[in-house]
């Protein structure tokens, strides 16, 4: 109903019930008999046709719905602070059910307000408002949607210098890790190089099975609105699991092996897959950092032209065997326990960089076996020269950590007596005097 025929509405239900307490003007208008202004003392009013009653108006503006395909009537969500209850949320579900019969949101969001970093409510007289559009200048836009979905929503929510720094270095390390993770796949081809699960290194399966939890978890976030999760799930990701720990470990592999061999390969296939599904599951928080991602990544089957166009992964593939993080945790664990020996050498001068260990674990007869199953793979883990396993006469893992006999080859730098060996390359072990003769040929 428009805004003079309401007043004219109700001006006839006044005038129908004789009431004397209301002055009603022929052209509709109403206000309470005698009124004056309190300023000059007039008495005669002229009404504005722009605005009936705010919270009328905000809660009639669902009638904008249902006018397209996708702005259906009723709205999945309707978001507002958490002190419009007894407003927008209220009036909009009156008026939804006196003019369709039902309410006009499935669902409602609260949200709470923008605080200073003193925890006080922002305001122009106390001049500690910050406009967003100076962030916007200096920083992105996408530092500001990041800091929405790094926090929880529900609350009060603070804001300024120090939180700004710390949102711009979350970003650098997002944003730097899905660079690195472009960076290697310049010469991969998905349909063409990607290695098939059983046939993966152990810790890129780890990897790709450690994202797909990562990704439920994130999943589950957005269909909570939950998005405070969805953004610590993935930051803690790219900085525990990715930097801290797999993509140190498959450096070596990354950068020495041959080419086209499976190890490098096998790596590249679990950084294209973190890659394409980081990328989805983060675009609706980062859409320009993501899209272009999207388009400098590898074309692959499925491509959409916008990542934005794309769904959602569904994480249904299994990377490893059934029951799939034994294995690897177990390993996991024993690096922990290397890492603090390995600190150790160090602080006792024994050591400078890690790869100038050598490693002697003595480990009880039911870890050896997990050990020696993935014996070529722990120098790598390790981050070390050289791994020899042994038989411990006690319970738990002994680590015993002394230098790497040989010399230091200068492409990959580890420790080998093999270097000097190869008359082509003499400053190279003789895996990547291996490697570098196959690049001649």
């Amino acid at each position: 109903m428009a805004g003079d025929s309401i007043a004219r509405h109700v001006a006839d239900v006044f005038s129908r019930e004789g009431s004397n307490a209301w002055y009603i003007k022929p052209a509709g208008d109403l206000i309470p008999r005698g009124t004056s202004c309190a300023s000059c003392g007039a008495a005669e009013f002229e009404k504005a046709n722009d605005i009936i009653d705010v919270w009328f108006e905000s809660g009639a503006s669902q009638g904008e719905l249902g006018k397209r395909p996708d702005l259906p009537w009723p709205a999945d969500v309707y978001v507002e602070g958490h002190d419009q209850y007894r407003g927008w949320f209220n009036s909009s579900i009156v008026i939804g059910v006196g003019a369709k019969g039902g309410s006009p949101y499935r669902t409602c969001i609260t949200h709470g307000f923008v605080l200073d970093e003193q925890g006080r409510a922002m305001s122009k007289s106390m001049g500690n408002v910050i406009d967003p559009g100076r962030i916007i200048a200096q920083n992105g836009a996408e530092i500001l949607r990041l800091w929405v979905a790094m926090l929880n929503f529900k609350e009060d929510a603070r804001f300024g210098t120090e939180i700004l720094q710390r949102l711009v270095e979350a970003y650098r390390k997002i944003r730097n890790t899905w660079r690195y993770l472009l960076g290697n796949l310049y010469d991969f081809d998905p349909a063409a190089d990607a290695v098939p699960a059983a046939e993966m290194e152990i810790f890129d399966g780890w990897a790709l099975e450690t994202t797909a939890r990562t990704g439920r978890r994130i999943l589950q976030g957005y269909q909570d609105y939950e998005y405070h999760v969805v953004f610590h799930s993935l930051y803690q990701f790219f900085t525990v699991e990715m930097c801290a720990v797999y993509l140190d470990i498959i450096k070596d592999r990354l950068y020495c092996s041959a080419k086209k061999s499976r190890l490098r390969r096998s790596a590249q296939t679990a950084l294209f897959r973190i890659l394409k599904d980081t990328l989805a599951l983060m675009a609706p928080i980062l859409p320009f950092t993501t899209e272009e991602a999207w388009e400098a990544m590898p074309a692959f089957s499925g491509k959409t032209e916008s990542v934005h166009l794309g769904l959602f992964p569904a994480f249904e593939e299994r990377w490893l065997e059934p029951d799939p993080f034994n294995e690897q945790e177990a390993l996991m664990a024993v690096r922990e326990k290397v890492l603090k020996e390995l600190e150790k050498a160090r602080v006792d001068k024994l050591i400078g960089n890690s790869l100038e260990a050598s490693l002697s674990l003595a480990a009880p007869q039911a870890q050896l076996g997990l050990l020696r199953k993935h014996e070529a793979a722990l120098p790598a883990l390790f981050i070390v020269s050289a791994v020899t396993l042994g038989e411990g006469g006690g319970p738990e893992l002994e680590v015993r950590v002394g230098r790497a006999p040989g010399e230091k080859c200068e492409r990959c730098w580890n420790y080998a007596t093999t270097v000097g060996l190869s008359k082509a390359f003499p400053n190279c072990c003789s895996r990547c005097s291996g490697v570098l003769e196959g690049n001649r040929t």
